[in-house]
């Protein structure tokens, strides 16, 4: 019995050897067609590339059946980290380029998506290129071959990505106008180009990042228009409206903390811009933040005492029903610019103010009594107090604001009424009915 189990021992053994030896040898049999298939997959590709350069370079080439070939090259895994492969594509679309810049030069008609579009790729490809180039080979050793010829290339031609964005953005095409002004300021810091310093060097770039964000701003598109806002801010020309823009995008963006940064910013950088302070004192007032906004206008003044400072302060005193203080901080306002119209309206606004109040009070008062005659006495040297104020305002309206006219329109129909001067009151009537 014993002798039997050996045998069939020795003879399991035996079958599993027999499978491991085959296993084995299936194993290797499909690991040598893997790498032969492998093999053929690469040596396919290079043909691909190689033929895609022989279209490219042959007197009487088809650069379309080229482009063709090296797209597919691009898209095989095999030779798209080849920086040959990216080299080609970028020339591919020079050379397209360079036909359709012929037809412009000669003035005969051209493709314009064609033109811009081989323009927009030539970066792309030869960046790409430059960037494979600058991995180490097996010997640790960077050959960039290619870098010298597309640096000159593409510093020559980088100009031509804003006379695309310009076409595109004259014809409302906002996306591809985006798209060329974004590239232009993007391969700027591209290492290809660190001795050009474009950074340093290029005053054009603020100018480009301005319609870039005008670009995304016409697009509805607010993380497109901020992308580029910060650069654009360094225009001096139109700083101002740059940081309105970014405000804007913010605000769109439902993102309020950085809505209400950028506005203090365009207040400490642009105090005589209305859009920054009226649009933080409506959040301030609206959301019951009014001593944020006095503490901002504190901050703000110790730096720069500047009228409009004075006149945010004069405006929360005045909501607050703090009419004296709103009238003291409006009066340092006007002394600190004379010509400033809002704080005028709102000082006659609050010298009227303390008038009807007091009004409302005497209204339970004998009309006969001397309380009341004191009390009518005290009423009317307030209307008296903005009376001379809405005459100035008048006076220095220039007609640009009908906001303005408004004002003293209204302060004095409101002031010669109750002062009972039926001249005047009879002028100022038909101006308001006019």
């Amino acid at each position: 019995m014993k002798k039997v189990l050996l045998l069939m021992a020795a003879a399991v053994m035996s079958v599993s050897i027999t499978f491991a030896q085959a296993d084995d040898k299936a194993a290797k049999k499909a690991a040598k067609e893997a790498a032969k298939a492998l093999k053929a997959e690469i040596k396919a590709a290079n043909k691909t590339l190689r033929e895609a350069q022989g279209q490219l370079n042959a007197a009487d080439g088809n650069i379309d059946q080229a482009n063709s070939l090296i797209e597919a090259a691009i898209a095989n895994k095999h030779t798209a980290s080849n920086p040959d492969t990216w080299y080609t594509a970028g020339k591919i679309q020079e050379k397209i380029y360079n036909k359709e810049n012929e037809k412009m030069y000669l003035q005969q008609a051209y493709d314009q998506a064609k033109f811009f579009g081989s323009l927009s790729k030539m970066f792309d490809y030869f960046l790409t290129c430059d960037s494979l180039e600058q991995i180490p080979d097996e010997k640790g050793k960077v050959i960039a071959k290619y870098r010298p010829e597309m640096t000159e290339l593409l510093s020559r031609i980088r100009i031509n990505l804003v006379s695309g964005g310009v076409t595109y953005f004259n014809e409302n095409n906002n996306e591809k106008a985006f798209e060329l002004f974004g590239k232009f300021i993007d391969v700027s810091d591209a290492p290809m180009f660190a001795s050009f310093n474009f950074a340093e060097t290029d005053s054009l770039m603020p100018e480009i990042a301005y319609y870039a964000t005008l670009a995304g701003l016409k697009l509805e598109d607010y993380n497109k228009a901020l992308k580029y806002v910060d650069l654009a801010m360094k225009k001096e020309d139109v700083a101002a409206k740059a940081i309105e823009y970014k405000a804007m995008s913010y605000l769109n963006l439902g993102d309020t903390a950085n809505w209400i940064n950028t506005l203090k910013v365009g207040v400490e950088k642009f105090p005589a811009v209305e859009y920054f302070y009226s649009n933080l004192i409506s959040y301030y007032n609206n959301s019951g933040e009014t001593d944020d906004l006095v503490k901002f206008a504190d901050e703000m003044l110790a730096k720069n005492p500047l009228p409009i400072f004075y006149f945010v302060k004069g405006f929360v005193y005045q909501n607050q029903k703090e009419y004296d203080k709103a009238i003291e901080q409006y009066k340092v306002c006007i002394e600190k610019d004379p010509d400033y119209t809002g704080a005028y309206r709102n000082l006659g606004i609050c010298y009227c103010q303390i008038a009807q109040d007091m009004s409302d009070a005497a209204s339970t008062l004998d009309i006969k009594s001397k309380a009341y005659k004191a009390k009518k006495e005290e009423i009317n040297s307030y209307y008296k107090l903005a009376l001379p104020i809405y005459e100035h305002l008048r006076k220095i309206d220039d007609g640009t604001d009908p906001d303005v006219k408004n004002a003293w329109t209204n302060g004095l129909y409101t002031c010669y009424y109750m002062l009972n001067m039926g001249k005047e009151f009879e002028e100022i009537e038909k101006i308001i009915n006019m």
